[in-house]
């Protein structure tokens, strides 16, 4: 216990707090892009956070690469394995993705209004809507490679080199936001269309210092002419790992976006209500996403090693501060949610309806915080499938059913739809936290190479 104390608590915070950083950095900036947004027009925040739905969904397929990369590279880099036996798998999941991410890109600019029409969004936010869809969605294809160049990165544990190109790319936004929405340094005042114009522009910029970084610094001796036979075998491990942890998050992304629609038929203030208080609350879960996130570096390379006592510690320390945390953020920012609402808008309607809604967080972030760090620590381990079967059930039964049933059917808006998502986190928390103090997930770990 005491070596494990003195190194791998070490190690997890030295993993965590860069990502961790960077999340509140991304938030922080990502903020300020909402509010520079709401000067201009409400709708156009409400808008924006509608295509955003959309796009997560484009996002999370690609996480079928990435996230079973990262599950075999922190293996591959436990076990002692080099560049050698790295290269046909980074060059399968780069290859996969680049191409998933073509074809993505003109789904989003050819079939815009087929998407839009879809999540049935009020006439005023339409053309927003339509806009930015078409701008930053013809662009995905750069945002999926670099998610492919950062999980390697990560995987690597060179969580710091991410933080500051996230950095960067965030003030880079901020920057241009300012410049393209407000029309300065002589440009026309473009609204919705600068806010897509930056974000395209500064998600280029991270995927070439992604790149540049990778090269020079993290596998140096990497080279680009694959051996097919072995990228192919690599593509198939990966997606053995990828497709039941992408597969749960695209239930959890088409949950979402069928919760969106009953949103939108409560009318132009429960979307911009919504899309306000995901940036606030957002806010509260940034830790746990972190600790989670470094949790799964450590639960692999120690997977690898066979150090299994060891992930096993990793695992309940991280859901521990990950539930600590998260609940005293939210306590703190239920006192000042009316005056956090305030800093968005000053539509005293949504500012009450979001104060509500915070309140009814507190269900939702109870399950939140231990998901985040259970569901990366069992795939880490390479139980995928559990979270998916336990997450198709919960997802569609209290997210979706109960969410209408609450929210629509008993008429409690916004808020009776935010209670069925808490009500989906806690019961996917109670059945992975027994998954994994029952030890279920060591009968998963075998050699990987």
């Amino acid at each position: 216990m005491n070596q494990w104390n003195l190194s791998n608590r070490r190690q997890l915070f030295s993993l965590t707090w860069p990502i961790f950083l960077e999340a509140v950095l991304f938030s922080v900036i990502g903020s300020m892009d909402v509010v520079m947004l709401s000067r201009y027009a409400d709708n156009a925040v409400g808008a924006v956070g509608v295509v955003n739905q959309i796009m997560s969904l484009f996002q999370v397929v690609s996480n079928i690469i990435t996230t079973g990369t990262g599950i075999l590279c922190a293996q591959y880099i436990g076990a002692g394995l080099g560049t050698e036996k790295k290269q046909p798998l980074i060059l399968g999941a780069l290859l996969f993705n680049a191409s998933l991410g073509l074809l993505f890109s003109l789904g989003a600019v050819f079939a815009a209004d087929l998407l839009l029409g879809m999540m049935t969004i009020p006439t005023e936010q339409y053309h927003y809507a339509r806009e930015y869809l078409t701008m930053v969605g013809g662009f995905l294809f750069v945002q999926m490679i670099t998610m492919t160049f950062t999980v390697v990165i990560r995987s690597h544990g060179k969580t710091r080199a991410t933080m500051i190109f996230s950095l960067l790319m965030n003030l880079c936004n901020v920057v241009l936001n300012y410049i393209f929405i407000y029309g300065k340094l002589g440009l026309p005042v473009m609204g919705v269309r600068g806010a897509a114009l930056a974000t395209v522009i500064s998600k280029c910029l991270m995927c070439v210092m992604a790149f540049v970084y990778l090269m020079k610094f993290v596998l140096p001796d990497m080279h680009f002419r694959p051996n097919w036979a072995e990228t192919g075998r690599s593509v198939k491990k990966i997606l053995a790992f990828g497709s039941p942890a992408a597969g749960e998050q695209i239930s959890y992304t088409l949950s979402k976006i069928v919760v969106m629609t009953m949103v939108t038929s409560l009318g132009p203030v429960a979307v911009n209500t919504y899309s306000y208080v995901n940036i606030v609350v957002g806010y509260v879960y940034l830790f746990s996403m972190a600790i989670g996130q470094g949790t799964s570096i450590l639960v692999g390379w120690e997977s690898g090693k066979g150090q299994l006592d060891n992930a096993d510690r990793i695992c309940r320390f991280s859901t521990s501060c990950s539930f600590g945390f998260a609940m005293v953020a939210l306590g703190v920012l239920c006192l000042l949610r009316r005056q956090v609402m305030g800093i968005f808008t000053k539509d005293e309607a949504i500012i009450s309806m979001g104060a509500a809604v915070i309140l009814a967080n507190f269900v939702l972030e109870a399950g939140r915080s231990r998901n985040l760090v259970l569901v990366n620590a069992l795939r880490a381990a390479g139980d995928v499938r559990f979270p998916l079967y336990i997450g198709l059930f919960s997802m569609w039964f209290f997210s979706v059913g109960v969410s209408w049933v609450l929210g629509i059917g008993l008429g409690w808006g916004l808020v009776g739809i935010w209670i069925g998502l808490g009500l989906d986190e806690c019961f996917r928390a109670v059945g992975m936290q027994i998954r994994w103090q029952k030890g279920t997930w060591t009968r998963f770990i075998t050699s990987r190479h």
